[in-house]
């Protein structure tokens, strides 16, 4: 069974392009809604009924289910609120199956072949808890919206967890299970390519919000243009060199999501900062440091 889980909040208006990707494909699609309307900040969040009245008419196989819940923890950081939301979730899409876990600015590219891969892993579903898997696919980011088309991250070291047979998650959509299979399918982010108004919410009500200084961040993604994006190298806020460079391409390859795999750099567990990553997922985090500098002199 594929089951597909959404997160609404005040990004909802995305999921008018992301549900229909996935819908034809999947068993099961929910979506989470903080019953409060409140972010993971505490903030007021505003979802338009009629985003509701069109999933009502959308959904004529009667796949889509509405979760309700309360989701903004006062005690808890935003990305310990998006952890517990993701666990809610996956208990409202039951136990079995593959669970996959989009967010609402994400659109799935291929979606159809992607359930097809994951239906030729149907051993990890005889004994999940025993043998768990994450599945993680290619994260193309848009970073501005400029004239004529967007701004987006080339040669991008970006893989994304989305899909698992043990839906327990650790740090937002990651559960951090040992058995990783990288794939080349593609997802692509809103992310950044957003109005000055819209990211001036996301960076206030997102996971990341703690992470680092979203704001001085904010002035620097606001001077970038047309005109001066090739200028800017190794630029992602929390980890400079996982962001190369930034490439231009049209409105109309972004709406057909023609984006080819080439133009992007795979995300590669050999070179020594991401094996190290990924090593240091496997064990406690208490002796994580320690593994970091035993792999840095190892790995060559």
């Amino acid at each position: 069974m594929i089951k597909v889980g959404f997160l609404v909040s005040y990004d909802f208006k995305y999921l008018y392009k992301s549900i229909p990707l996935v819908y034809d494909a999947s068993d099961l699609i929910v979506l989470a809604v903080d019953k409060d309307r409140l972010t993971w900040s505490g903030n007021p969040l505003f979802i338009d009924p009629s985003f509701f009245e069109w999933v009502k008419k959308f959904d004529t196989l009667n796949k889509i289910v509405i979760y309700e819940d309360t989701f903004y923890i006062p005690e808890n950081s935003p990305s310990e609120n998006d952890t517990r939301e993701r666990n809610l979730l996956a208990k409202a899409m039951g136990d079995g199956g593959w669970h996959i876990q989009i967010d609402s600015d994400e659109y799935f590219n291929d979606f159809k072949n992607f359930v097809s891969f994951l239906k030729e892993k149907k051993d990890y579903l005889k004994n999940p808890e025993k043998h768990p898997v994450e599945i993680h696919v290619q994260w193309i980011t848009l970073f501005k919206k400029v004239e004529g088309g967007f701004l987006y991250i080339k040669d991008s070291l970006d893989a994304i967890e989305v899909a698992t047979n043990y839906p327990k998650y650790k740090y937002m959509r990651a559960t951090r299970h040992s058995k990783k299979i990288i794939t080349k399918f593609i997802l692509l982010h809103q992310s950044w390519a957003r109005d000055d108004e819209e990211i001036y919410t996301k960076i206030t009500n997102w996971s990341h919000r703690d992470d680092s200084d979203n704001a001085a961040f904010y002035k620097f993604w606001k001077n970038i243009n047309i005109d001066n994006y090739k200028e800017f190298t190794n630029f992602h806020e929390n980890d400079p060199t996982k962001w190369k460079s930034l490439e231009f391409i049209t409105e109309d390859e972004i709406d057909s999501l023609k984006i080819e795999i080439s133009s992007f750099q795979l995300f590669k567990l050999k070179t020594k900062k991401y094996l190290v990553q990924f090593m240091r997922e496997k064990l406690p985090i208490s002796i994580q440091k320690k593994i970091e500098t035993t792999f840095k002199r190892l790995v060559k």
